[in-house]
């Protein structure tokens, strides 16, 4: 009995050394962007994600964001502009202040202006430019095509290639789908009439064998 004591004891303790490293494993493999800012502060939320709270540091520049922020607090700093595509990776925000920061509303501020539009409208009529002169104290919902004209041009200006045959092949996917929709169907259509076809002659040659059953029988 002593062995197989042993051997039940060996076969329990044999699955904690591999669990113990599948948790390592997991711990190695977190992508760095997990890591919360050196300047910021970062809070877990219980369902998913972290709010970053990088407000009041004097930042001139934003730092690197984790992936997985879902509340950003940037207001109370030195902030005049964002490069483009500073936000982009960050799919999971739904709340952002970027007020009380020194905008420079020029063409380079027209990246932030679009991505609050789409992702923090709310934002947008609290967050005021304050250069230069022509926008200062401007809400940036506030700002047309008068301030920032042309800039569009200027916005991802190797990107508007990437854009063009983008939409060009989703255009083209979409008309094979198309097509491809329609061959299904018309190839659908003529099986069915061909399967029909073939039924019909069968139902005559049926009804003469069950008639001359019929007239045996008498």
């Amino acid at each position: 009995m002593a062995p197989e004591r042993k051997e039940s004891r060996k076969a329990s303790q044999m699955p904690m050394p591999i669990a113990i490293k599948w948790m390592l494993l997991l711990l190695w493999g977190l992508p760095a962007s997990l890591a919360c800012p050196l300047p910021c502060d970062c809070q877990t939320l219980e369902a998913f994600g972290l709010v970053v709270d990088c407000s009041n540091r004097g930042l001139t520049t934003v730092p690197a964001l984790p992936n997985t922020t879902r509340q950003l607090y940037l207001q109370n700093n030195n902030l005049s502009s964002i490069p483009a595509g500073t936000f982009d990776h960050l799919s999971y925000v739904y709340r952002i202040d970027v007020t009380n920061n020194p905008w420079h509303c020029d063409c380079g501020i027209l990246y932030l202006k679009l991505w609050l539009e789409d992702h923090a409208q709310e934002t947008l009529h609290l967050t005021r430019c304050a250069s230069p002169a022509v926008t200062a104290s401007l809400s940036l919902d506030q700002l047309t095509g008068n301030e920032l004209e042309g800039c569009r041009r200027q916005l991802y200006p190797d990107q508007y290639h990437v854009f063009f045959w983008g939409d060009l092949a989703l255009i083209v996917l979409t008309i094979l789908n198309i097509i491809l929709l329609g061959t299904l169907l018309w190839m659908a259509q003529k099986t069915i009439y061909w399967v029909t076809l073939n039924q019909c002659p069968q139902e005559p040659h049926q009804w003469q064998e069950s008639s001359l059953r019929h007239h045996k029988a008498k």
